[in-house]
Order: structure tokens, then sequence, then C-alpha cells
């Protein structure tokens, strides 16, 4: 049968499905991102099909691409889990975060698309980031900090590059271990920086602006990778 000839509401059987498979994989992305859940967790199929309101064919196709990505892990057996990332496996992947983002501050520079109106999601997202620390909101806080590094990829207006990023496992590695005061200042320290890779990139300052984002990325992400193996 011609797909054009296909009764409407088969047509939109397959577009649910679609969109239900798409959901899954963007939904589990993000926790997995945002590390929301816990290395060396087994994702049972049982859980996450319930959870996202999904068929096993669904679930399987995301996970499967969540491999490709680096996100999950196949078990030695059977089933999918949350890797346990290493020193190593964090610096590898905090390299690629800078490469990337790095190449994103020399287009918005080269291309004349550093202007307060261009950047605007990046202050925006400066602005949420600050609220969220002072409201203490530790989830909003670390989604507001991956949203300043994403706007900045999309400001460079290339599209291979925002697909490169977005199929790198560009982990937002956040402060869990600190609490009280050592969070709070921690998280600011994260909003001055943020504003100053923000500044710089105004300025027309690619290197300045580069040379703020190697600091901030690497620096503040290992600092908190070794707290956190060390409690």
């Amino acid at each position: 049968m011609d797909e054009n000839a296909r009764p409407l509401s088969l047509l939109r059987s397959f577009s649910d499905d679609a969109s239900k498979r798409e959901q899954a994989y963007y939904q589990l992305r993000r926790l997995l991102i945002l590390q929301q859940i816990p290395e060396g967790t087994r994702l049972r199929e049982a859980e996450w099909t319930a959870r996202f309101n999904v068929n096993r064919s669904a679930l399987r196709e995301a996970l499967a691409r969540l491999e490709a990505e680096g996100l999950v892990v196949m078990g030695s057996k059977t089933g999918y889990f949350v890797p346990r990332l290493t020193l190593n496996d964090i610096r590898e992947i905090l390299t690629v975060r800078v490469m990337l983002e790095s190449g994103a501050i020399e287009l918005v520079c080269e291309n004349g698309l550093n202007t307060p109106r261009h950047l605007k999601r990046m202050r925006q997202a400066c602005d949420q980031l600050e609220r969220l620390v002072l409201d203490e909101y530790l989830l909003g806080a670390v989604e507001a900090d991956w949203r300043f590094h994403e706007s900045l990829i999309l400001a460079s207006e290339n599209r291979r590059l925002t697909i490169a990023y977005r199929h790198s496992p560009m982990l937002i590695i956040h402060p869990e271990v600190l609490a009280g005061k050592q969070w709070e200042q921690t998280m600011q320290r994260t909003v001055q920086e943020h504003r100053t890779i923000l500044d710089r990139i105004l300025e027309g300052d690619a290197e300045g602006a580069k040379a703020a984002l190697r600091s901030h990325i690497t620096d503040h992400s290992l600092n908190v990778k070794s707290q956190a193996q060390a409690v």
C-alpha cells in the first residue's frame, strides 16, 4: 500500500511511536548527562519502560544509541549499566568538551556573532544559574550550567558542530559531594567563571575566552570528581 494512502490513524500511530522513542532517548540522556543516575546502576527494562511509558523495543533502541555515545555500557552478561568513570575517563571527556566549545568561541568571534543580542541565551543561563544557586536548587543549577555550555555551541550557528556536541558524552560534573556553604561557594564561582567567558567573547577576545573556558571546565570538574572519590 502506498504510504500516502494509509489510514490517518495508522500514520498517527507510527508518529506517536517515533515520538515516544525520541522522548525515551532524550529523557534518559538528560538524566545521564546531569549525573542523576548513580554510576554502576543497572538500567532495568521493566523499570524504565514503565517510567517513560514506552515499550521494550523503544527503550532498547534508546539504550543502543546511548551506548554508541558512551553514556551507558553493556554488561558482561546482560543488560546496560551506567559506567563507572575513572579520573582518566573524565579527563578524556573534558578534553573533547574543551576542543568543541573552544571551536564554538572561535566561530562566534570570527563571524561577528559576539553581540549581546545573539548571545542572549548565554546571558540568561548565567542569570538563571545565579538565581538557582541562591535558592539552593541543585538539579536546577546543574541544568542551568549545562544550558550555558549548550548555548555557546548553538551560538556558533554551525550545524555540524552542534551535532558533534550533542552526540558526545558531555557530562556535567556537579559538586554533589558538597553541601551548604561549600556547595554555594563552588557554584557562585561557576557563575563568575561563566560570566567571565561570556564577557571575553563579547569583547572579541577569543583567546582570553578559550583560556577562561579551559580553566573552568578542566580545573573545576576534576577537582569536584577528586573530592567525590575521596569521600
